[in-house]
């Protein structure tokens, strides 16, 4: 009889910073009947991999969970994975964190399920051809990656049926394809698909296969996936299809499978991602293109669809770092804080950390590694300012701990390519905290961090136009589709709105939300038109360069410096900007303006200074004016401070909250991401005359 193999196994994982509900739903509804189904078929074997972070919450919450897990293993039915502790996008870490995070892991199974991992999982797939090297190095045998992998390297969907073989300067490595066709009918489409699509592939010998490794929060957790999966009895169905075909299915732990068989060949993979992947990380244009691209090879010859899979691709993973700002914020403050880390690690002699103080110093900072924050897709990711600022705690208490280590005191300034642009920027960092300016864009504040409390003040999103948005305003005018096969969709094809009316907020800035941004509003600009970002600015200090001059000492200063060019209706000036920033107190910056007239007749405009604060939630849902205020004060219980704002003179204050819309797993939703505090006053100068005015921000337990 011929026969197939087929690899069936589940990823499940939970970001840092993902609230403690969440973990408990994710267990209740996926991991823990996922388990039970699985043990009430023992003739299937499985594979499961579980990042450190869920492994941790599981054993403190559900240890009986584990123990069940372990039994599995023991029985010889279950095979487990390692992978990065902490869920990292292993490509874009430092070397020495990429093996540190590998055997993090692969002890802990060890010690906990008394396993020995031979496989990993590679998070979202992110492949790099220099892993091959650093996974062999650190006792990694195999790993999975997906089918768009081995297209774009000029492979057949016919030929990915079984392992490959590639190497990194001699270092081998076995490749399995994970098939796109599965992952989109498990566990959407009635088992019988599946088995047509195995039956393609039986041989005498046997020695095919045929991958499924996906998301184990699809099983459950996913939208309608819950009554789909297990209330309507999907998930039994399947497993008891693959029990009654077993004469001819195989289902197989990798390692046996891997043992059993011969490479199929020796292959090299480009840097890729899965599919969908390699668009979310494309501008919103470029996808648009991408997919009118592959819509018009498809609908030119009969294999179109196949050859648009093949040979039509979009980005990889990096491209979010050039995607989105603060995205590239948080990954080049990890290496910046990365760098002090092995730095107080590898101190010599008596200056040597105990290993219980290295290791959490490591931890700390492999924690604010964790991928999902770093990027967007169909799931919230950077979107959700929870899980942005959550690995900004961590990477904060990674760096006091190395900070305390080095022995660092005092306020220290540098100036430094900070993002990694050609251009410098300014840190001033002390020991309770950091702010960092951008002297290129606008003379910008663009991170405040308050280091004991573990949170970035400036950590706001930009709002943006994103590709899906296209399908938000479609769905307004549309009469909602049927729904699929089975009752349910992937998130990959549902339009799910969480709000109505959410195509009316969709607001597009054109400059990154950032602190002391300098403004010259026309003289009919209203608060709406401010907050909408459709008003008409009238001077050229947006994203602008700044001279920048620093001033050290014992209380050193920053002093950013532009003459630029202020239109009005009548006439046109050569206005100087000087703003002189400093440190007050532990946890506070005071901000000097000088505004001038450096060149034209007497004038008179409005100018506008732009702060934006990541608070947790927003007290003011609607924008709202201050008149004459002296002061501008914010509570956040959730971070355990409050801020105040304190005006030299009375000042007139524009408030309302930076909200952007979002597609996630659950639908479009609109997201608080900060509040926008614009100090606006009236300006009349005559040639040559200057104002001056000042401000405190201070932050307060």
């Amino acid at each position: 009889m011929n026969k197939v193999h087929f690899i069936f196994g589940v990823h499940n994982h939970q970001p840092i910073g993902n609230f403690d509900f969440v973990f408990e739903k994710a267990y209740q509804q996926s991991y823990l009947p996922f388990l039970e189904a699985m043990e009430r078929h023992p003739a299937v074997r499985w594979n499961l991999h579980a990042t450190g972070i869920l492994w941790e919450w599981l054993e403190s919450h559900h240890a009986d969970y584990v123990e069940r897990v372990a039994e599995q293993v023991r029985q010889g039915r279950l095979e487990i994975l390692t992978g990065g502790y902490y869920e990292p996008i292993l490509a874009a870490l430092p070397e020495a964190d990429q093996a540190g995070q590998i055997q993090k892991l692969t002890r802990a199974l060890r010690q906990r399920l008394k396993t020995r991992a031979r496989g990993m999982w590679l998070a979202e797939r992110v492949w790099e051809p220099h892993l091959a090297k650093v996974l062999h190095e650190n006792g990694v045998e195999y790993t999975l990656v997906d089918d768009a992998h081995f297209l774009a390297a000029g492979l057949s969907p016919e030929e990915l049926c079984g392992s490959y073989l590639t190497e990194e300067q001699g270092h081998p490595l076995r490749l399995l394809p994970i098939r796109q066709d599965l992952r989109y009918a498990i566990p959407f489409k009635d088992p019988g698909e599946t088995l047509n699509l195995l039956r393609r592939f039986e041989t005498p010998s046997g020695h095919r296969a045929l991958v499924m490794f996906d998301d184990g929060e699809k099983f459950g957790l996913w939208p309608d996936t819950y009554e789909h999966v297990y209330r309507d009895g999907w998930l039994e169905k399947f497993l008891t299809v693959l029990e009654s075909n077993g004469d001819w299915i195989t289902t197989a732990r990798i390692s046996d499978y891997l043992a059993q068989t011969a490479p199929l060949g020796r292959v090299y993979l480009p840097t890729a991602s899965y599919d969908e992947m390699s668009r979310w990380t494309l501008p919103a244009e470029a996808q648009k293109a991408l997919s009118q691209a592959q819509q018009a090879l498809s609908a030119a010859e009969p294999e179109g669809a196949g050859a648009a899979r093949r040979f039509l691709r979009g980005g990889f993973w990096r491209n979010f770092l050039t995607k989105y700002e603060e995205s590239n914020n948080l990954h080049k403050k990890m290496l910046h804080v990365a760098a002090k880390v092995h730095r107080a690690a590898e101190l010599p002699g008596d200056a040597a950390l105990k290993p219980a103080k290295t290791q959490k110093m490591l931890d700390a900072l492999w924690a604010g590694q964790c991928n999902c924050a770093y990027w967007h897709g169909v799931f919230g990711g950077l979107y959700l300012p929870h899980l942005r600022q959550a690995l900004y705690r961590e990477l904060l208490n990674a760096e006091s701990l190395a900070s305390q280590a080095l022995g660092e005191k005092g306020i220290r300034v540098c100036e430094e390519d900070f993002d990694k642009d050609g251009r410098d920027e300014i840190l001033i960092e002390a020991p309770a905290q950091n702010i960092y300016i951008a002297p290129h864009a606008g003379g910008s504040l663009f991170e405040w961090d308050l280091k004991k409390e573990g949170v970035n003040l400036l950590n706001v999103l930009t709002r943006r136009q994103e590709a899906y948005h296209q399908q938000l305003e479609e769905r307004a005018s549309m009469t909602p589709s049927p729904p699929a096969m089975g009752g349910v969709r992937t998130i990959h094809d549902a339009v799910r709105v969480k709000e109505a009316a959410l195509e009316k907020r969709l607001f597009v800035d054109w400059y990154r939300r950032a602190s002391l941004l300098d403004h010259f509003f026309h003289p009919n600009t209203r608060l709406d038109d401010f907050f909408r970002c459709q008003y008409g600015e009238q001077g050229d200090f947006i994203k602008t360069d700044y001279q920048a001059d620093i001033v050290k000492g014992q209380h050193p200063q920053v002093r950013l410096s532009r003459t630029g060019t202020v239109w009005t209706a009548e006439q046109k000036n050569a206005i100087s900007i000087e703003k002189t920033l400093s440190l007050v107190g532990e946890k506070g910056w005071q901000v000097i303006y000088r505004i001038q007239n450096a060149h034209g007749p007497a004038c008179e405009v409005w100018f506008g200074c732009e702060m934006a604060f990541a608070f947790s939630s927003t007290e003011a849902p609607d924008p709202a004016e201050h008149s004459q205020q002296r002061q501008w004060a914010r509570r956040d219980p959730a971070f355990g401070l409050a801020l105040k704002v304190q005006f030299d003179l009375p000042t007139d204050l524009w408030e309302f909250p930076l909200q952007t819309v979002s597609l996630s797993e659950e639908g479009f939703e609109r997201t608080y991401q900060g509040t926008v505090l614009v100090a606006h006053v009236p300006v009349a100068l005559s040639a040559g005359q200057a104002l001056v005015r000042s401000w405190r921000v201070e932050a307060a337990g």
